[in-house]
């Protein structure tokens, strides 16, 4: 039907604002349907429980926040280069939005031990870093890229969370740093 993909998508980027800004378990399907005007029988006929629509968000999330990393790089650069140049399309992002981290690794964090399916449904936008790492250390014929690309994910990583806690983005200027002598020391 034409239009019920754009009430779910409505559904999502709306929820997809409030989790971020208050987190999961602090934003209530009320405080959503409060602001959006959507009748509680709306949503939960695209989004059976709290829990579908945060595994939606978090889909939505992992496909928003790839798309801002990587669409941004040239796919003919040198894949070095595009390693590096992650760390300063990031830094740009939080120079932007300073309280936004990723809310992949929030989800993971805050549904622990909680709820399985949603922590991995958390875990999946770091992964897909990681992945593009990985595949751009093959491209520039590094050897054990799985490895390197695991390595450098972490710096991403930690840099993502330390200019979170921070409020600043330095870290990233000091994670590319390091990356850059890890890539020189690998090749």
């Amino acid at each position: 039907m034409p239009g019920t993909e754009s009430k779910r998508e409505e559904i999502v980027r709306l929820a997809f604002s409030r989790f971020y800004d208050g987190g999961f378990h602090a934003t209530g399907v009320d405080t959503i349907l409060a602001e959006s005007g959507i009748s509680k029988r709306t949503l939960y006929k695209y989004f059976p429980s709290k829990e579908d629509l945060i595994e939606a968000v978090l889909d939505f999330y992992g496909e928003d926040i790839i798309r801002e990393l990587f669409d941004p790089l040239p796919s003919n650069a040198d894949p070095r280069e595009q390693i590096l140049r992650f760390f300063d399309i990031r830094r740009e992002m939080m120079e932007k939005e300073p309280t936004r981290g990723c809310l992949g690794i929030k989800a993971s964090q805050e549904f622990s031990g909680k709820n399985a399916e949603i922590a991995r449904h958390g875990a999946k936008a770091p992964r897909r870093v990681e992945e593009r790492f990985t595949t751009l250390c093959i491209a520039a014929g590094y050897k054990r890229a799985g490895d390197l690309g695991r390595q450098i994910n972490i710096l991403f990583q930690g840099a993502l969370l330390l200019a979170q806690v921070f409020n600043e983005v330095a870290p990233f200027v000091a994670a590319k740093e390091a990356v850059k002598v890890l890539l020189d020391r690998t090749e």
